[in-house]
């Protein structure tokens, strides 16, 4: 027989707020993957015009050309991490995922707030929306109401 304590100590479904903050992060990952992808895909004559006619010079506007790609680069590369380790998080109650996250959100946010305030980001909305949404989760799933979902079960012990 099972002790009925034993019932309310561990969560039989997972918590709204967990929920939430899945849900927070796959928008962001979506919104930070979509913006990595439109600066992938930014027309470079368009680009080199919009310098050029800004009073830079022409020869900036290759290597402004290049930045901007890598900064797509990573975009994808954030959206894809955050949306990859959202799963495991959310849905299993890992600890050791949710910390990992919280900390790629928490740098990821500030990155592509950076970007917004240097002007690489193509749709500045898209990497506020993206941070935005990444720290509303990463706040989310440290909320007391989560707290039980992401205890360690006595079977797989305490990570050291």
């Amino acid at each position: 027989m099972t002790d009925p304590a034993d019932a309310t100590a561990a969560p039989t479904g997972r918590p709204t707020l967990v929920t939430v903050a899945l849900v927070a992060w796959i928008v962001g990952a979506v919104a930070v993957l979509l913006l990595g992808l439109l600066s992938l895909t930014f027309p470079v004559t368009t680009l080199r015009e919009q310098i050029v006619d800004g009073g830079g010079a022409a020869s900036d506007a290759d290597g402004l050309v290049t930045v901007l790609r890598t900064v797509g680069v990573l975009f994808v590369v954030i959206g894809a991490a955050v949306g990859f380790l959202a799963g495991p998080t959310c849905r299993r109650g890992d600890v050791r995922f949710r910390r990992a996250l919280m900390v790629l959100s928490a740098l990821a946010a500030l990155f592509l707030l950076g970007s917004v305030l240097i002007g690489f980001a193509v749709v500045p909305l898209l990497a506020t929306v993206g941070a935005l949404t990444f720290l509303v989760a990463s706040l989310l799933v440290y909320r007391p109401g989560a707290a039980a979902w992401f205890a360690p079960s006595a079977d797989e012990g305490t990570a050291p």
